[in-house]
């Protein structure tokens, strides 16, 4: 164990691999790692377990920190009647998940710190999030007296409490799946209706509560929610929904011009604590920024708004200068404190921005960012936030757009190597299978819609990463790597479930089939090792792996899409490219087994787009030719629009998917030269020639 005279106190968590726990190794409380040696102390000494779960990035689980866990009279008491697990959430989310199900049940919300006492079996009896210090003790206390007087009754709850979490979020499928589109396949046509209809009513009854003044959804605090706004472009595509289009870039501009984005340097923080969008909680996730880079792009390519591009380039410019790992992978986070204080690093007061700023500078900063009047926060510190548009910015101070931003990006230039200077927040170093897997779809996204080649070669780097260096002995995936520790902890659905949609979105970037094949492999895996023949739905944690109290899925679109419905969509699309109708089989059967579950679209975003793939008008586009680099060319053209309805492949003599291809090709004689074939429901159209007559195929170009 690692000693340091400097510290009074050091217990079992400062040789973790995670930042998060060797942020806790000098606290008094006796800590030590989620293990089984921690159950068999507490089965040993008789005593109740204190399971307490957060992350490097967390405000409040910081503010627990200092207030009780550094308190030398808390520690006291809790040593003496409770055998400590810290758990670093981002690393075990499969604990985070079965104990924030049990908080959920007990209390109706949750939340981190996350904060469970369980048996020693770890079964939970008590659970909630961040306590100040005497009433945390106090309940405490009551629990060690109420398990002592009354056990019986403690075991009691405890068993139907594990039924009850068990139970939560489960889906189990009917053994008939059913794999073709609504156009011309075994999808009924009523059926189909009836489910579109569905939608339909679901986001009728969602705009009812849509924020129409900063976008998304009413109330604070306010995510960004990528799985939200990805479904709501994808609809109202779909739709030609006009509102809920308008809505979307309502959101997004609102996003980009608020605090919660870092005007200086990029990227955006977890959440922000009112409802415009404006203070920020400031810790910057890796899994948001990956995925936002992927909704901008998606719409940039559906609105044409030049800003959209600012904020995929900034962003990534971000995650790249402050999440790149030597590995190849991303690190995870950036803590909202710095010097303890939260927000520290990121707000400005008048005297410093007027130290840094000419006068003529200073003038165009604090109007455009409204400094020390609308965007005035604590302290006499300011956010930086944009309260209208460039344009309007721009036109109010007679200036083109062009200038207006060629201004402001230097001063933000300025205030950027100025802020560099400053105590600079927690870095979570620790690199996460699954989250690098997004930020690969990401960056892979951005290339399709801007052709940067920098991005794409980056992507490629983090997703061999992955599949080269985060493998198993038996060639499954770890989930977290750190350069001091290695690998460590075996990976879960996420892992599989993201890296195999990377290998895919890098497959439609490039049309390099290997990429097909590693998805592939890992499919052949995740339904080898998560996959249930009984509920037709996989598991979050494999087969292999050591059970908790309950076992659990993970079904629900929350800040990142679900495992189950990601794999929806790796199914159905490995299922198209490679003619595998076992794979849309388990697809369709997860998928009709969700939505027949009555879940919220607010919950199931991403499930409602795989269902508006499987009941709207769905195409599969094939570019073929005797040249890899013309089908390229032709599929960036086409990359120019948003096109949510329609699966891209690409062909050459050497290529071995799809292997239809030759059928169709028999058929209309049409084996030579470029060709374009627009398929539905198994059958295509003769081939186009250009990617403008694919467009009026589309109806894309009224």
């Amino acid at each position: 164990m690692e000693t340091n005279s400097d510290h009074k106190h050091t217990n079992s968590l400062a040789n973790s691999s995670s930042p998060y726990l060797k942020q806790h190794a000098h606290n008094p409380v006796d800590w030590v790692p989620w293990s089984d040696d921690a159950f068999d102390k507490a089965e040993k000494e008789g005593k109740l377990l204190f399971i307490s779960i957060g992350y490097s990035a967390c405000h409040w689980c910081h503010v627990m920190e200092h207030q009780t866990f550094e308190d030398e009279d808390a520690a006291e008491f809790i040593n003496e009647h409770f055998v400590s697990i810290k758990v670093d959430r981002e690393e075990r989310p499969d604990v985070d998940a079965a104990y924030m199900h049990a908080v959920q049940i007990m209390t109706g919300r949750g939340g981190w710190p996350l904060n469970c006492i369980a048996l020693p079996d770890g079964r939970p009896i008590f659970g909630g999030t961040y306590f100040p210090k005497d009433a945390f003790i106090e309940k405490l206390g009551a629990i060690v007296s109420i398990n002592e007087r009354d056990p019986d009754k403690i075991n009691d709850y405890a068993t139907r409490l594990q039924q009850g979490v068990y139970e939560s979020d489960l889906i189990s499928a009917e053994n008939d799946g059913i794999s073709a589109d609504c156009a011309g396949g075994p999808w009924p046509q009523s059926h189909c209706a009836a489910i579109s209809k569905s939608i339909d009513d679901q986001v009728e009854d969602w705009k009812t509560s849509w924020d129409r003044q900063m976008g998304l959804t009413q109330g604070s605090p306010k995510f960004p929610l990528p799985t939200n706004l990805d479904f709501l472009l994808h609809y109202g595509s779909v739709r030609n929904d006009q509102d809920t289009l308008s809505h979307v870039r309502l959101t997004l501009d609102s996003m980009s011009r608020g605090g919660i984005y870092d005007q200086i340097g990029g990227g955006f923080a977890r959440y922000s604590t009112d409802s415009d969008w404006m203070i920020p909680h400031f810790e910057k996730m890796l899994y948001d920024n990956a995925q936002l880079l992927t909704t901008y792009s998606h719409a940039y390519q559906a609105f044409k708004d030049p800003s959209y591009k600012r904020i995929v380039f900034q962003t990534i410019n971000f995650i790249f200068e402050e999440f790149s790992s030597p590995s190849g992978g991303f690190y995870s986070a950036l803590d909202a404190d710095s010097e303890g204080i939260e927000g520290k690093f990121y707000v400005w007061t008048p005297a410093e921005l007027q130290s840094v700023l000419t006068p003529d500078e200073y003038k165009l900063a604090s109007y455009a960012y409204e400094v020390d009047v609308k965007s005035r926060w604590e302290n006499g510190t300011s956010v930086l936030m944009k309260w209208q548009s460039d344009s309007v910015l721009a036109s109010n101070l007679n200036l083109s757009v062009d200038e207006f931003r060629s201004r402001l990006d230097s001063i933000n230039e300025m205030l950027k190597s100025h802020r560099s200077r400053r105590v600079k927040p927690g870095l979570d170093d620790k690199v996460l299978s699954s989250w690098t897997a997004l930020t690969v779809s990401g960056l892979c996204n951005s290339f399709k819609a801007f052709g940067e080649s920098a991005h794409l070669e980056r992507a490629e780097q983090a997703l061999n990463f992955i599949l080269k260096e985060c493998r198993t002995e038996k060639g499954g995936l770890y989930h977290s790597y750190h350069q001091e520790t290695g690998h460590s902890i075996d990976g879960f659905l996420e892992d599989y479930a993201f890296t195999i949609k990377a290998c895919l979105d890098f497959y439609e970037a490039t049309f390099n089939e290997k990429w097909l094949e590693n998805a592939l492999e890992l499919t052949q895996i995740s339904l080898d090792e998560f996959y249930d023949e009984e509920h037709g739905t996989f598991w979050f944690t494999s087969k292999s792996g050591k059970p908790l109290f309950a076992k659990k899925q993970e079904n629900d679109d929350s800040v990142i899409p679900a495992s189950n419905s990601t794999m929806v969509e790796n199914l159905f699309k490995i299922g198209k490219h490679l003619s595998r109708l076992d794979f849309i089989e388990k697809s369709d059967r997860m998928l009709l087994a969700a939505w027949g579950d009555s879940k919220s679209i607010q919950r199931a975003s991403n499930w409602g787009i795989s269902l508006l793939r499987r009941s709207s008008n769905f195409h599969e586009v094939l570019i073929s030719s005797s040249c890899a680099d013309k089908n390229l060319e032709l599929k960036m053209e086409l990359s120019g629009f948003f096109t949510p309805q329609i699966l891209i492949s690409g062909h050459t003599p050497s290529s071995k998917y799809p292997q239809w291809i030759k059928d169709v090709q028999a058929k209309n004689n049409t084996s030579d030269g470029v060709k374009i074939y627009l398929c539905k429901a198994g059958a295509c159209n003769l081939p186009a020639y250009s990617v403008e007559e694919v467009i009026k195929g589309l109806n894309l170009d009224s």
